[in-house]
């Protein structure tokens, strides 16, 4: 795409400055992070990864049983056999995450499985033909905008303005990626999502056009537009971000490492930022503080994990753009660094529930590294793998056998979310999240 400098919007108003503030106080936290990996907490020896490995595998048996497949073929899972289902794998669940050393349960409880469940319902009656790639993207922000609600002590559910934002990207991508659509048309969409967002009445032109302008209806019915400007300027604030994401991946462009960072933070920080204000309706400065270093540290390790695509794809991020193994082994330990400074300053006076949050991010996010560095071993020196290995709860040779399980036990032709039962799908997807088999 061309020339995209164009559809950057003029509404975000005073929250820009803020954001620019909150990208250099981020950078300057990056630049302070040491480029040597700290000592891992724990190392696993052999015969723990194997205990790991037994409850993991008996864990994977349970959701791929025969009567769990049934189900979700057939739509038969109600809310008392979700539940029953559930309570006979907290047990196993409980088992692991205390030898994975995963604090998990002070903050996701039965709350955060009903609201998956009822968003995945929800998004399945919005368009029966979404697919599960796409589903499961918008159920990572879900996730967060739950955690964020956690945090802000408010009520843990489901809502209109989180199933809306969470849907709004993968269905934006899902039109710009298509092979059947215009530079022109794509263009056009653009312009139009940015209407949309600042307040314009401009009608949309083709069904998918449709469902995108009524996403940001069901934000405007929650959130009216006179009562909760920090809303729309913190969607707009994303949408920018999102554009100056653009056009540093488009053709002939030049990005330094310095421009890489500052666009990877505030993507990523006006990301969590809008989930802040879709949750809350405002935020104070500590708050939006708070969300903003929160996506900045998520986005990095997204461009971690996802390293190898994108390389294939030509994208531009920190871990694509350096010079061979040291300088991947060099960001990546810094990210370690990062995520400890950030969760350090989020800490200082904080409640038990941020407290809690900080501990289940700060130990699960350590097992995505970890995992991202196993899952693609080329971009890193054998030390650097070693390393990662050593502190991971188990090998990853038998992740990798249990991932293709899993898709192995997926039903075929089932690549639809109206294809499978909510109800287990949001198990299935809970279960993967937290022991990073996705």
């Amino acid at each position: 795409m061309n020339d995209l400098s164009s559809f950057l919007s003029g509404g975000v108003g005073p929250l820009g400055g803020r954001v620019e503030a909150l990208v250099r106080r981020s950078e300057a936290l990056w630049l302070e992070a040491p480029a040597e990996p700290p000592p891992p907490k724990k190392r696993y020896a052999r015969a723990e990864k194997k205990a790991v490995e037994r409850e993991l595998s008996a864990l994977v048996g349970r959701l791929s049983s025969e009567p769990a497949r049934t189900a979700f073929l057939d739509g038969s899972l109600d809310a008392k056999r979700l539940e029953e289902m559930a309570a006979g794998l907290r047990p196993g669940f409980r088992r692991l995450l205390r030898l994975v050393d995963l604090p998990l349960e002070a903050v996701y409880d039965a709350r955060f499985v009903d609201s998956t469940r009822r968003f995945l319902q929800a998004a399945r009656d919005f368009d029966p033909g979404l697919g599960l790639a796409s589903a499961y993207q918008a159920l990572r922000n879900v996730w967060i905008m739950n955690s964020l609600q956690f945090d802000l002590g408010l009520p843990v559910e489901h809502g209109d303005a989180i199933f809306a934002y969470s849907m709004v990207y993968p269905y934006l991508d899902n039109m710009l990626d298509d092979a059947r659509a215009s530079e022109a048309g794509k263009l056009a969409l653009v312009a139009k999502l940015k209407d949309w967002l600042e307040g314009s009445g401009r009608g949309a032109d083709s069904p998918g056009e449709e469902k995108l302008r009524s996403l940001v209806g069901l934000i405007e019915r929650r959130f009216p537009r006179p009562r909760f400007p920090g809303v729309y300027r913190s969607l707009l604030a994303i949408y920018n971000a999102q554009v100056k994401s653009l056009l540093q991946q488009g053709p002939g462009a030049v990005s330094s490492p310095d421009d890489i960072l500052a666009i990877s933070f505030e993507k990523g920080g006006t990301s969590v930022l809008a989930d802040g204000y879709l949750v809350a309706g405002d935020l104070d400065p500590a708050e939006e503080e708070f969300c903003f270093g929160f996506g900045t540290f998520l986005q990095l390790a997204d461009d971690l994990q996802d390293v190898d695509e994108d390389s294939r794809h030509g994208h531009r991020t920190l871990f694509t753009g350096g010079a061979g193994r040291a300088s991947s082994e060099a960001t990546a330990a810094r990210l370690e660094a990062y995520l400890a400074a950030v969760l350090e300053r989020a800490r200082r006076g904080a409640t038990p529930s941020r407290s809690a949050l900080c501990d289940a991010i700060e130990s699960g996010l350590a097992l995505m590294f970890r995992e991202s560095v196993g899952k693609h071993p080329e971009y890193f020196g054998r030390a650097f793998v070693r390393r990662a290995r050593q502190a991971f709860p188990v090998r990853f040779s038998y992740l990798e056998k249990l991932r293709r399980r899993l898709k192995d036990n997926m039903p075929p032709g089932c690549d639809r979310l109206a294809d499978l039962d909510a109800g287990l799908v949001a198990l299935m997807a809970l279960s993967s999240r937290a022991f990073a088999l996705d």
